[in-house]
């Protein structure tokens, strides 16, 4: 159990994990949009915000939203002036999303890892709180940098560890106790919440990931930390020359 719910790099065999965490959100749909502002004592909104102003100028943009959910991020950057793909596996998600008007037609329902798209079609790419969720991280990597143009945008905000000791104690014991109680409550779904907090826990390092887009071909690398650390947001952009591939 521990070793499942715990996120591990898996570039070879990643289908039963995400087996697994499609049928996760597919279960948690209903309730997500909630329990996300509840169990972010409704700061999530602000580190999303604070993401789409780092695109230089969303107007006239074609950008793609990965592992969209329910489409935060899509309503945020159609604001901004850009046109929006949605993308996730969980139907059931982007179902929400339709019926919260910030979804419409066109979301595709794929894995991120492998995008229906055309090379260096996107002039940016965003994802929140979906990488935790990819095993085959570095196909990922491979497969965002394919799609999006030259010095194109890729802008990540995921759910992260502080740094401070004490701040750090106090959120592993929240992340422990109270993000699967009250998210098993709310949403009847107690192993759902248990996976979600165990993924924040056990997800690589901002740093380390940030290697890992360096090496995959992006560059200028930013790391920004909010609210103690507790959510990160990596903003970097798409070289002009190819790489060797990650996997």
């Amino acid at each position: 159990m521990k070793e499942e719910l715990e996120y591990k790099i898996n570039n070879e065999n990643p289908t039963p994990r995400k087996k697994f965490i499609r049928e996760t959100f597919d279960s948690i749909a209903e309730t997500y949009d909630v329990l996300n502002r509840v169990l972010s004592c409704g700061v999530d909104m602000s580190w999303r915000k604070f993401a789409v102003n780092l695109l230089k100028d969303a107007r006239q943009k074609l950008v793609v939203d990965l592992c969209s959910g329910t489409g935060d991020f899509v309503a945020l950057l159609r604001e901004k002036g850009a046109t929006v793909v949605a993308v996730d596996f969980s139907i059931e998600m982007l179902k929400k999303g339709r019926q919260l008007k910030r979804i419409e037609e066109g979301a595709i329902a794929a894995d991120v890892c492998r995008l229906p798209f055309r090379d260096m079609q996107f002039d940016a790419a965003f994802i929140a709180f979906g990488v935790r969720n990819i095993p085959d991280i570095n196909v990922f990597i491979d497969e965002v940098f394919r799609v999006l143009k030259e010095n194109a945008e890729l802008v990540v905000l995921e759910l992260t560890r502080p740094s401070n000791g004490i701040v750090r104690a106090l959120y592993r014991f929240y992340l422990a106790i109270g993000v699967p109680i009250v998210g098993g409550i709310v949403s009847g779904k107690l192993r759902a919440y248990r996976y979600l907090s165990k993924t924040i826990q056990s997800f690589i390092e901002p740093e380390h990931f940030a290697r890992m887009l360096e090496r995959g071909g992006f560059a200028n690398i930013a790391i920004y930390r909010r609210f103690f650390g507790i959510a990160t947001i990596i903003h970097c952009t798409r070289r002009k020359e190819m790489r060797m591939s990650l996997q």
